[in-house]
Parts: C-alpha cells; sequence; structure tokens
C-alpha cells in the first residue's frame, strides 16, 4: 500500500462526515455563537491561528469552512484509530518539542498552493491562563512561505478567540470570534527575525483582546 501523502484529503470520507460533524456539534453544544465572519479571507492561502483551550477546539473550528482545512497537529495524536482518521482528513503531524524540517515544508507548500492552514500557536491546549506567551515559529513559517512564492502573494494570519461557556462540557456555548487578518507587509522590520518577531507579538495582541 502506497504511503498517505502528508496532509491530503480524501474526498468521500470528508463530505460524507462533513453532515455528521456539523450536526454532532449543533446537538452537543448549546449554541455556537460566531463573530467577525467577514474577517476570513475567501480565497488564497491563509493561516487561522487559534487559541487552543480544549481537544473540541479543531472540530470547532473546522465549521469556519466548507472546504477542508489542513491542521499542523501534535505528533502524538497520530495513534490507533484517531490518527488513522485525522490523517485522511488533512492533518499532518510536528514534534512540537523537537519540529523537524519535513514539518516546515509541507506547511510552506500547502500555502504555495493556496491551502488554509490551521496552526495553534500555543503549541497545545492552556486553560490556566488567558494566553501562553507566543513564539515567533507561526510568524516564521509565514515569512518563508511567502519568500518561496514567485508571486508577491501576502499571507494572512487570522487571529481566532475560543471561550465554552461555563466550561467546555456538553450543552456549553461557544463563542467564536474572528479577528482582523494580520499581514507581514504591516510589521516589517528590519530583518526577517524582527519581523517575525512584531508579528508575534501582533497576533498575541489579538487574541487577548477577543
Amino acid at each position: 500500500m502506497q504511503p498517505l501523502p502528508p496532509a491530503s484529503v480524501q474526498p468521500l470520507l470528508y463530505w460524507m462526515l462533513f453532515p455528521i460533524h456539523r450536526l454532532f456539534l449543533s446537538l452537543y453544544f448549546g449554541q455556537i455563537i460566531i463573530q467577525g465572519y467577514d474577517n476570513l479571507p475567501i480565497s488564497g492561502p491563509v493561516v487561522l491561528a487559534p487559541k487552543h483551550f480544549s481537544r473540541w477546539d479543531p472540530l470547532v473550528i473546522s465549521l469556519l469552512s466548507t472546504q477542508p482545512l489542513r491542521f499542523m497537529t501534535n505528533a502524538n495524536q497520530f495513534e490507533g484509530f484517531q490518527g488513522w482518521l485525522i490523517r485522511r482528513l488533512g492533518a499532518f503531524p510536528i514534534d512540537l518539542e523537537h519540529p523537524t524540517v519535513s514539518s516546515m515544508r509541507c506547511a510552506i507548500a500547502l500555502l504555495q498552493v493556496g491551502k488554509k492552514l490551521v496552526m495553534f500557536p500555543e503549541g497545545g491546549i492552556v486553560r490556566d491562563q488567558p494566553l501562553r506567551s507566543l513564539k515567533t515559529g507561526l510568524a516564521r513559517l509565514v515569512l518563508q512561505a511567502e519568500a518561496k512564492t514567485p508571486e508577491s502573494v501576502a499571507i494572512p494570519i487570522v487571529p481566532i478567540s475560543l471561550r465554552y461557556d461555563p466550561s467546555a462540557d456538553l450543552c456549553a456555548t461557544i463563542f467564536i470570534t474572528i479577528g482582523s487578518p494580520l499581514y507581514s507587509h504591516d510589521y516589517r522590520q528590519e530583518n526577517d527575525k524582527q519581523t517575525a518577531i512584531a508579528l508575534t507579538q501582533a497576533l498575541q495582541d489579538a487574541l487577548l483582546r477577543g
């Protein structure tokens, strides 16, 4: 059997699960309120950068698009049936402790062909504070993808804040706040390192506001 290409989506499986996914979330949670929908780019590459509060977050974020999203996902989530399933729904692994070049190349390649990529900038689930201090990895990846794209393409980073009221459990109300897209050219500094720092700070501020 041929190995599954990174971040591939099996269309039959995706569209079979599509209505089930939406029906299940609408029945499990009390209400899902989305604010700022107009801030989502309609076409072209984009990085969705959500706050990571719960294991429900990837399923909730998937509500924002009818087309498959690609998820950069912690490598420890790819075991058993869950791993089999998410590999076929657009997820690809990254070792959060020791990120590999292949994971970065996969993410950049997806953006180069206009896919929507989801990256949780905190690197893991955080419940005990509003937001974990962000590292510059997401911003540096976007800068590399823009540099490797033949045409002058600006890749937006869209901050997305999530809140579950009272908690991420049955009948909770979910608030999804989609912030204004951030573009690297608005935070351009003397070099890419400083630009990544400025862009990361802007993302952190946007998520805290949300």
